[in-house]
């Protein structure tokens, strides 16, 4: 917005702005029949609206200009600059639709003028964005790849402007719009406020802009109370840019006593600019030229300072703003080679390397194969450590391994390697070529091979996994051999592999869907009774057909451990198995840590009593992970292993609770209040209660239990699908407001019947928890509209809070009411 010099001007644009404040509460109807007028988003000079055009559905943002004869013109000229930009269109520049104007009767038969201008609705504004994010999290910055964006996208929506012959002449945060939060995409705003270049571009013009973001020749003539002066428009918008740009890099803003010191000494600002434009470097050192064009942007000297088509020009031809990544190459920047012939990959004599190349899945077996070769031929050193190399849901095959084996081939000293190869086509002849390179790294100590969804048979699997015995310092081993539809047949082959390696101290096994059995816990049984060393294991048998057999010996097997996962969901076991897994664990005497996956078998409340009593004798453990979702355990199922935490004889610090979709009701929950008020140590739990018949009551036993566990640091709680209405949330958070050390909190609440009357519950909670350091609330799918979502987010900014925060809040009730 342009400065204004006559003071009695101002004082009149005052009166007329607080005449209206005061009567806009007495307006009636809808101001223009095709807009309904929802909320106010903004007032500043002018009031901005939240409004939906009531053809089209669509939410937008309606400017409230008040009209007199000496702002007409500034208006109309305004609408002219709009309307010119809305025939060259730029995706970075806030979309103009319509214009129109109203007349309002005040109480006093006076007659008021408002001119309106219907526009792109935005989230919030760049100011308010970085605001809410150093509120959440004072370490805040963006990324390389979104500051360089944001620089590039600026800069080439200004130089569209500066094509079709207009300046902005009020560049600020405030007039960049945050539109879409996902991808972070900005658009600028208030581009009427401008100039239309009708004639040479140095002549005398009137000084405007925003005193923090001015440039320095018009900074000085606005010192000395100059209504005019002598400048280049576009060049003055140049550095204000390249102000803005400071702030999006450091996240900090220049203050009025700044500007004021250093813009009233060159010597200063020159010193001042350069440290930023060092510090920017230092932030962001991978983005390419990101100095030079900071510098170009930033001369005190209007002469030397470039324009926008010049760094436009400068940026395309010098590729500037682009991100490097010398150690690490990605499928990103990959895709953008045209020549590969061209094409350098500056690894050499790192030790960790890291070939990211997800995303090659459109490539051809030509192409990659191609890909890969060049990669290979580049790959000379080695004193590489580390690598790791992915290549997920592509075309690779036993022709395309080639490469891949050369690269393992050139890296015989790794001491840490993973190949993250799942969902290709490698076959049983690709998997023997990687095993046959890998056997010969002697001093490989973490080995991890995800071969999931390769095509591999029980031939494949027993050539090729006896290479890997010789591998006998291997310490930490992660085999993914998932959905191959393996048999019976090869099972051995993987426990001979894993007995053979004895100094072996943490094993992580996933044979999920393939065609195995219960003998699968026998052979495991065997095979960690030869390794002495190992106190973690992860083990993940799911979708085979287990049934019931075996599992006191998959009991029995980590008995020796103090960590252990065991992921069985849909394995078809009944409470008869989960009655053989009890009676072997209740030998697990050492076990501290358990994680049990059991969801979408066919357990009942009967299994459950059998784990519960077993759970409550384990003297040692202190954290306990248990999913037994998409069950038929019902209440008396949740009252089994609640009141088995509840008689716990060792404290648990750390809980996690999945009963999703179990026919509970509220009434299943008395005893989650139970051991919430006698587990004293407990500091981190996670509850997913989604998809039961949980309302008003369940809350209330939270509230209570809440309460008493007011040592709770971390809380994650899933009630989604549950009919609790504003009432019921309301009761939860008012339990949850008594937890004064809390730090984190997460909680999903999904289509449970509630309003936009819950967000100011969930808002004023927030100044209950002095500690909270990040809150996530998910209140999608609930009887909420837009005018929540926006004054949502305006009052975030207002929170005083150092916590990271975030509400997601959006409608599914489209219709007008």
């Amino acid at each position: 917005m342009q400065v204004r010099f006559d003071q009695e001007n101002i004082n009149e644009q005052c009166c007329k702005l607080q005449y209206f404040n005061n009567q806009k509460n007495m307006m009636t109807g809808n101001i223009n029949p095709e807009y309904r007028y929802i909320s106010i988003i903004a007032k500043t000079w002018n009031e901005v609206y939240l409004a939906e055009n009531l053809l089209t559905k669509q939410k937008c943002c309606i400017k409230q200009v008040l009209i007199d004869a000496l702002l007409r013109e500034k208006f109309q000229q305004e609408i002219q600059i709009l309307q010119k930009i809305k025939a060259n269109p730029h995706p970075n520049i806030v979309s103009f639709e319509e214009s129109f104007y109203y007349e309002k009767v005040t109480t006093q038969d006076k007659s008021i003028t408002f001119g309106c201008i219907v526009m792109e609705l935005g989230i919030t504004n760049l100011q308010q964005y970085i605001q809410s994010k150093k509120q959440s999290d004072p370490e805040f910055r963006f990324q390389e790849y979104e500051v360089a964006d944001f620089f590039v996208t600026m800069i080439r929506a200004h130089s569209h402007l500066q094509e079709i012959k207009i300046a902005h002449r009020d560049i600020k945060p405030e007039n960049i719009i945050l539109i879409n939060d996902e991808n972070l995409l900005f658009k600028v705003c208030d581009v009427g406020f401008g100039t239309e270049i009708i004639d040479e571009e140095t002549r005398s013009r009137t000084i405007g802009g925003t005193v923090t973001y001015q440039s320095p020749e018009v900074y000085r003539a606005f010192k000395k109370r100059k209504p005019q002066a002598k400048y280049n428009p576009y060049k003055s918008d140049v550095f204000s840019l390249g102000l803005v740009f400071l702030l999006f890099a450091t996240t900090q803003n220049i203050t009025k006593h700044q500007k004021e010191e250093l813009f009233d000494d060159d010597t200063k600002l020159q010193t001042y600019l350069k440290e930023q434009r060092k510090k920017v470097k230092e932030l962001y050192p991978r983005i390419k030229g990101v100095s030079k064009i900071l510098k170009l942007m930033l001369e005190i000297s209007p002469d030397q300072r470039f324009d926008f088509s010049q760094l436009s020009q400068i940026i395309e031809e010098r590729s500037y703003l682009e991100v490097k990544s010398p150690a690490k190459i990605n499928h990103k920047h990959l895709q953008s080679i045209n020549n590969l012939e061209d094409f350098q990959l500056d690894i050499k004599n790192k030790e960790d390397v890291q070939l990211d190349l997800n995303g090659m899945q459109n490539k051809s077996q030509d192409e990659l194969l191609k890909f890969l070769e060049t990669i290979a031929q580049q790959v000379k050193n080695f004193q590489m450590i580390t690598l790791q190399i992915k290549l997920e849901m592509s075309c690779l095959n036993v022709r395309t391994i080639a490469p891949i084996e050369k690269i393992l081939s050139r890296a015989q000293k790794l001491k840490e390697l993973k190949l993250q190869l799942w969902n290709n086509k490698l076959g049983n002849l690709g998997l023997l070529f990687l095993t046959k390179a890998i056997m010969r790294m002697s001093d490989l100590k973490r080995l991890t091979l995800e071969i999931s969804n390769n095509l591999l048979s029980d031939e494949g699997i027993n050539n090729a996994l006896p290479l890997l015995e010789g591998l006998v310092q291997m310490e930490e081993l992660r085999l993914d051999f998932g959905i191959n539809h393996l048999p019976m047949e090869c099972c051995e082959a993987f426990f001979t592999v894993i007995s053979a390696m004895p100094k072996l101290k943490k094993v992580d096994l996933n044979l999920e869907s393939n065609y195995m059995n219960q003998v699968l816990s026998k052979l495991l049984n065997q095979s960690l009774k030869r390794l002495p060393l190992l106190t973690q294991l992860t083990i993940n048998f799911s979708n085979n057909p287990m049934h019931n057999e075996g599992f006191y010996d998959l009991g029995e097997s980590i008995s020796e451990l103090e960590n252990c996962e065991l992921v069985l969901w849909g394995s078809q076991i009944k409470d008869l198995g989960v009655e053989e897994f009890a009676k072997g664990l209740s030998k697990c005497d050492k076990l501290k840590h358990l994680n049990l996956t059991l969801w979408s078998n066919q357990i009942t409340k009967k299994g459950c009593e059998s784990l519960g009593f077993v759970l409550s004798k384990l003297q040692k453990l202190s954290t306990l992970v248990i999913d037994l979702s998409k069950n038929r355990i019902e209440d008396d199922g949740v009252r089994f292993l609640a009141k088995a935490f509840h008689e716990m004889p060792q404290q648990l610090r750390e809980l996690k609770f999945w009963i999703e979709n179990v026919s509970c009701t509220s009434f299943g929950l008395r005893y989650v209040n139970r051991f919430l008020t006698t587990q004293r140590k407990l500091r981190n739990i996670n509850l997913n209660f989604r998809s039961n018949q949980i309302g008003l009551d369940g809350m209330e036993l939270l509230y209570n239990g809440f309460g008493q566990a007011t040592q709770l640091e971390i809380v994650n709680l899933i009630l989604d699908h549950n009919p609790l209405g504003d009432e019921g949330v309301h009761t939860l958070f008012k339990g949850l407001c008594k937890l004064k050390d809390l730090q984190r909190l997460f909680l999903s609440l999904e289509s449970v019947q509630g309003s936009g009357n819950s967000v100011t519950v969930m808002l004023s909670s927030i100044r209950s928890w002095p500690e909270l350091k990040e809150l996530h609330v998910n209140f999608l799918k609930n009887d909420t509209d837009w005018a929540d979502d926006v004054n949502l987010r305006n009052r975030l900014s207002e929170i005083q809070s150092t916590a990271k925060i975030n509400i997601e809040l959006k409608t599914i009730n489209q219709q007008i009411k």
